[in-house]
């Protein structure tokens, strides 16, 4: 005679074993929240003031870590890419230096994304591109459109 132990047991061997799934749903979202706060958000702020020039072979980058953002009014004032306003070439120089040292403490190569409106005169563009120069940037990205359907 079997015991009742060994009896209950093999009445229930036909019986499918079942996981519980609920400590695994709580695990996805301890991880979601986990990459959601540990992730860093980057915002391009666009200055609406700038409507960029067309050109049709232009290419989108493909890394965009450590670029410094120009804007380039068509009244020839120049704003970074915090918004703040920048008048002379000096303080475009000491902005692109501080920029360069932060970027490269972090280790991205800094850049230059110069975006400029189409009635901006080309001796702004050299201008911002000589302080970008002075101050340790040599790689300038020219921002513009694809098609002129965001006019």
């Amino acid at each position: 005679m079997a015991s009742s132990k060994l009896q209950s047991a093999m009445e229930h061997e036909g019986d499918d074993a079942r996981m519980d799934m609920s400590p695994m749903i709580d695990m996805v979202f301890l991880l979601l929240i986990f990459f959601m706060v540990a992730s860093r958000m980057v915002t391009v702020k666009v200055d609406d003031k700038i409507k960029p020039p067309v050109a049709d072979e232009s290419i989108r980058p493909d890394n965009a870590k450590g670029r410094i953002i120009f804007n380039i009014r068509s009244d020839g004032t120049f704003t970074a890419g915090d918004g703040t306003v920048t008048v002379t070439e000096d303080e475009i120089t000491e902005r692109v230096s501080n920029w360069k040292e932060r970027m490269e403490t972090v280790g991205n190569e800094p850049s230059l994304l110069l975006r400029a409106h189409r009635d901006a005169s080309v001796r702004e563009l050299k201008k911002v591109t000589k302080a970008a120069a002075l101050g340790g940037i040599n790689k300038v990205v020219f921002g513009s459109l694809k098609t002129g359907k965001f006019d």
